[in-house]
């Protein structure tokens, strides 16, 4: 690529613009030496190549974010993925168990949660089970591995395979009989964003994806 340049003389402590060159094909600064007198033709050709790579249109970040956002009106816990947005946990009054807590506050922390668990990879599994106490929506390592973290907790403990179903508005056959107080349900998190499990008639449809506007296409 060639670019019209100054030659730039120095002599003794002045600097004068001689005039500016036709083309340049050289690639390496190329010193000129008269007498004691040093001047120099410089070609950047590092910072062309730089220039050519920042105008390349970047790829989009393989890796999902969590953040607390709306859907139609009402807070969300959101998962930000590779293919767009959706809803994780929708937060209307049936989904908060402490009336203490307001549902931007509680969809707030629980988006911190699920981000914390996703970046240390245990974001594998969503489960319930019993935890500081208390009936808990929680992460699990694996299908049948115990909480290893809380997310959220489940108001009214006597059905917590229905309520999770509920919460994240999906159907989930159950390997045999169902048992309240035993029969856990595990969420693929992976299979939950690839929309594997049927849906329950509910607010905030999970697909399709909401286009990301952030992302070049």
């Amino acid at each position: 690529m060639k670019r019209p340049l100054l030659t730039v003389v120095i002599r003794g402590s002045k600097v004068r613009t001689i005039a500016p060159l036709q083309t340049l094909t050289t690639q390496a600064l190329i010193p000129v030496i008269r007498g004691s007198q040093v001047g120099a033709i410089a070609l950047l050709q590092t910072l062309t190549a730089a220039t050519l790579t920042l105008a390349q249109p970047q790829p989009p970040v393989e890796t999902t974010s969590f953040f607390c956002g709306t859907v139609e009106g009402i807070p969300a816990t959101m998962a930000r993925t590779p293919n767009g947005e959706m809803p994780m946990v929708i937060w209307d009054k049936n989904a908060i168990k402490d009336p203490e807590i307001n549902a931007q506050q509680q969809c707030e922390e629980v988006s911190n949660r699920f981000q914390t668990y996703y970046d240390n990879g245990t974001l594998n599994y969503i489960t319930s089970g019993i935890m500081n106490g208390e009936l808990v929506a929680c992460v699990a390592p694996g299908e049948n591995a115990p909480c290893s973290g809380i997310l959220f907790p489940l108001s009214g403990g006597s059905n917590p395979r229905g309520m999770l179903q509920r919460m994240f508005r999906i159907r989930v056959a159950s390997a045999g009989p169902i048992a309240e107080t035993t029969d856990r349900l595990y969420i693929s998190f992976d299979k939950y964003l690839n929309g594997e499990y049927p849906q329950l008639p509910s607010l905030g449809s999970r697909t399709p994806p909401v286009p990301r506007r952030d992302v070049p296409q």
